[in-house]
């Protein structure tokens, strides 16, 4: 399907963007620790900003714009202990039912969360501390790590009802290719 492989497409670029933030996150998040850490250490004068800004804004951006990146990518936990007893087409279909279940609860997270960003922009809510940090900013992170996760999973679910195989990798068969290689078969850095 034409306008499959194009969505697919298009939320891995946003995917890369997102995951670009939730590394530019993890870097500023330990810059800020790092320099909390030696000015407390060594001049006795720790930043009284740095943990507000690590718990509500760069905590959240890190996990959150990672989160359908990594689903992408199959390293979400997972519990497999039936799954490698089902055929490939039982699988699928266990897989479609799953991602039709997660899906309403991924809108209601996006919904939330969009509405909790608003209403912070309306109230002007901050944190109360040294600096007036806006709420919004950590709010809208639900709306924008969830709602690409949302994406990703009607894509992956939508791929799988028409017959595919889904967009994310089977992370058991990851698992097992990884750690053990079959006899006589090519690993991934031979074909490199």
């Amino acid at each position: 399907m034409a306008w499959l492989s194009l969505a697919n497409r298009a939320v891995s670029g946003l995917e890369r963007i997102s995951i670009f933030g939730a590394s530019l996150c993890m870097v500023s998040m330990m810059l800020v620790v790092v320099l909390d850490v030696g000015m407390r250490y060594v001049f006795r004068a720790p930043l009284s900003w740095s943990y507000d800004l690590v718990a509500n804004f760069l905590m959240v951006g890190a996990a959150l714009l990672a989160v359908s990146e990594t689903f992408r990518h199959g390293g979400h936990v997972a519990v497999n202990l039936f799954r490698s007893r089902m055929s490939r087409n039982v699988r699928r279909w266990a897989d479609a039912a799953s991602a039709l279940m997660v899906i309403p609860v991924l809108l209601a997270m996006v919904v939330t969360g969009w509405q909790s960003t608003v209403r912070a922009v309306v109230r002007d809510e901050t944190i109360p501390g040294v600096v007036a940090w806006p709420m919004w900013a950590s709010y809208i992170l639900v709306p924008l790590g969830i709602g690409l996760l949302l994406l990703r999973m009607m894509i992956h679910f939508a791929d799988l009802v028409s017959g595919g195989e889904g967009h994310v990798p089977d992370s058991a068969d990851q698992h097992a290719h990884r750690s053990a290689p079959a006899a006589g078969s090519r690993s991934e850095e031979d074909d490199r």
